[in-house]
């Protein structure tokens, strides 16, 4: 007897209320294009922190790297690359949506691109495929660098422990995980989130805590943006310098680059947060 089919995976682009949350498999809701939030002249602390942290990933790629990049989406780290890390042996993206994979291959950040191949000096490999079943179509222990960034938020739970699992398999001894994603504390039910496009956001502790379940060595962990009220409440119990800076860099920057910066050093009451993970010793990281 043959085996019965698995059931349909609900995937939604966004999560609006129409499908019970907890019946939703993943979305493919897409972070802005923030190379073209900015050229447009309007843009918020949400497209300063992403160009920030995929600036910050690619400064991390050595020539000969293989890269993985789990749920690329449109592909917004490939035009870094280009230009930072074009000695890269391989970029690797995943997605479990065509769609995705098709746009980066006609658009190059805000640039329209007409033959990819010629257009990067680097080997493209995509894979259209769901994180949580991506190890059985890639080889183990191959990747110097997985780059994981806000996206875990889209999937259920389960999902996403599971795709935390195959990053494990799939990274060499010496890579790194850069992994970022919301901060949600003191969620009032398992769907209760920042963004109506996110299906279940993790906390910092749970999140920190499910990598070290893995296997994976924490390196370091960065704030990438916070809420403005609440970030101005907590500097207020700082004392001299912290508050000093703190109000220096309020002085000069713009709410977007200073929601962007100063939340760096204060991972504690991100909103959304990086982690540098690894399998062993510390191959890198921002500074070499």
């Amino acid at each position: 007897m043959a085996p019965e089919p698995k059931p349909k995976r609900k995937i939604v682009h966004k999560v609006d209320g129409s499908i019970p949350p907890e019946e939703i498999y993943a979305s493919t809701y897409q972070m802005r294009n923030f190379y073209k939030q900015m050229a447009d002249g309007f843009f918020s602390a949400l497209d300063v922190f992403n160009y920030i942290q995929h600036h910050a990933v690619v400064k991390m790629m050595k020539p000969g790297d293989r890269v993985l990049d789990v749920c690329c989406g449109r592909g917004m780290l490939l035009p870094l690359i280009r230009y930072y890390a074009p000695e890269i042996r391989e970029y690797v993206g995943v997605d479990l949506c065509e769609a995705n994979i098709n746009e980066q291959k006609r658009w190059s950040g805000a640039k329209h691109i007409d033959n990819m191949e010629e257009y990067y000096p680097f080997q493209i490999t995509h894979l259209i495929e769901s994180c949580e079943d991506m190890d059985k179509f890639l080889d183990h222990h191959s990747f110097d660098l997985i780059v994981y960034s806000s996206a875990i938020e889209h999937m259920q739970r389960p999902v996403g422990y599971r795709s935390l699992e195959n990053c494990f398999n799939l990274l060499k001894m010496k890579g790194i995980l850069f992994l970022s994603c919301p901060n949600t504390m003191n969620k009032k039910d398992p769907y209760d989130t920042q963004y109506a496009a996110h299906l279940y956001e993790w906390d910092l502790d749970e999140l920190s805590t499910a990598l070290k379940e893995v296997g994976f060595h924490i390196h370091d962990v960065f704030g990438l943006t916070a809420k403005v009220k609440e970030f101005k409440e907590f500097m207020e119990t700082r004392t001299f310098p912290e508050k000093t800076i703190y109000q220096r860099f309020k002085q000069y920057l713009p709410t977007p680059w200073l929601m962007a910066i100063m939340p760096i050093l204060y991972p504690e009451v991100a909103s959304e947060v990086l982690i540098l993970a690894g399998k062993g010793v510390k191959r890198r990281g921002f500074v070499d």
